[in-house]
This record gives C-alpha cells, structure tokens and sequence, in this order.
C-alpha cells in the first residue's frame, strides 16, 4: 500500500480570512436571489442576482480566495 504520508487535517495552514468569508457570503446571497427569481420567474430579480454573482466571482479572484487554503 502507498505511503501518504501525514494526512492529518490538523497541520494544514488555513488563513481563515475575513474577505474570503465575505465573499463566500456574497455568491451565496446571489445563489440565494438567483434561485429565487427562478422561481418566481423574475427577470428583474435574475439581473441583481447575476451582478451580485459578478462581484462575488471579481472579489474572489481579486482576495485570491483559492489560494487560502496553502
């Protein structure tokens, strides 16, 4: 069997920053608006929660949200 070594998620160097959780916070709200104006079949709706998923996804990329994890 293959050694894989220390796997223990106790050592992992997690930042556990607050502009990644904001914007965890923001494309959920946009999920959230999205789903509803689905449902309710609201195109206006379906527009704040499409922009509110664009900023989500910038700030994403912009705090480097991916990279908080290493």
């Amino acid at each position: 069997m293959a050694d894989l070594g220390n796997t223990s998620m106790a050592n992992t160097a997690h930042k556990h920053l607050l502009t990644s959780w904001i914007t965890v916070v923001i494309l959920i709200v946009a999920s959230i608006v999205l789903g509803i104006a689905f449902v309710v079949q609201s195109v206006p709706l379906g527009v704040v929660g499409a922009v509110i998923g664009v900023v989500g996804v910038v700030m994403m990329v912009t705090f480097k949200v991916m990279d908080d994890a290493h």
